[in-house]
């Protein structure tokens, strides 16, 4: 695994579009691979993140529905995805409030298949 790569495939997924602000990729149990953006304390988000993949994932276990595919959460500020990188980890990405779900659905798809690769 190449911290250094995964960290230029996150920067090439912020500057596909100018309003993907922030995305890391983080393991499965928490910790931090690589972010870009301005994260204050990425190992602080990381685990945010997982948690809120756990969360996710008891409701939908609830629900007897199949695995989580992704996380989207909107705010009036913005947005936050949490995409599986298959059963390596996960990225998350935080957005402005002007990229629509489908839009950073589309380019983030295209970027996991890639880090899946480097890890």
């Amino acid at each position: 695994m190449s911290g250094a790569e995964i960290k230029k495939q996150l920067t090439s997924l912020c500057e596909a579009s100018k309003e993907i602000k922030s995305s890391m990729v983080v393991s499965s149990d928490g910790f931090v691979i690589a972010h870009h953006g301005d994260a204050r304390d990425p190992d602080l988000f990381g685990a945010l993140f997982l948690e809120l993949k756990v969360v996710c994932e008891k409701i939908i276990t609830q629900l007897d529905y199949e695995e989580v595919e992704e996380v989207y959460i909107r705010s009036k500020s913005g947005g936050v995805t949490v995409f599986p990188i298959f059963d390596k980890g996960y990225l998350a990405c935080l957005s402005s409030v002007n990229l629509n779900a489908g839009t950073v659905q589309i380019l983030a798809w295209k970027y996991v298949r890639k880090i899946y690769e480097l890890l």
